[in-house]
């Protein structure tokens, strides 16, 4: 016997719902920081002379460099009982399901990203589906997050998943 569906008509008409763009401005201090606290210590990205060598022709942010301003610090009193802000970069519709988790992500890199960019992002959810888990319903919120540069090229496409359990 199937599991009653929680993903109502209201929940549903998220889908196609997109977040308005907001930018990232890719500074030196920020992708040396991000370098190092990751230990990504590759000339590339820390050595102007040897970038500027290199085939990109000047220092460049590590791929997941994009991943680290995109939330901003909320005190904990705006926090949600997940730990995690009501409003953030990523839409997710209100359920009845109140914890939210990391449901994987994948990445496709077309551009490098470079000190000096600015990067806009814009995420989308492409689909909402619900399935049943051990320990009772999951709802999957699908999303698509495309970044530019200030020259218009696509930097890369994320595609997430957030499961609410």
């Amino acid at each position: 016997m199937a599991a009653q569906s929680l993903i109502t008509d209201e929940i549903r008409s998220w889908i196609g719902r997109e977040t308005p763009p907001w930018t990232i401005s890719v500074s030196r201090l920020d992708v040396q920081r991000f370098a190092v606290a990751t230990d990504d210590l590759n000339p590339r990205i820390l050595d102007e002379e040897k970038a500027t060598q290199s085939i990109h022709d000047g220092l460049i942010a590590p791929p997941l460099f994009y991943m680290a301003p995109l939330t901003e610090p909320k005190p904990e009193s705006e926090l949600r009982p997940d730990g995690l802000p009501y409003e953030g970069k990523f839409p997710i519709p209100p359920t009845p399901l109140p914890r939210l988790m990391d449901g994987g992500t994948e990445i496709e890199f077309f551009e490098p990203i470079r000190v000096g960019d600015v990067l806009t992002g814009r995420s989308k959810i492409v689909d909402i589906y619900q399935k049943e888990g051990r320990s009772g319903a999951l709802i999957f919120v699908v999303r698509e997050t495309t970044f530019t540069n200030q020259r218009g090229e696509m930097v890369l496409i994320e595609k997430g998943a957030s499961i609410l359990r």
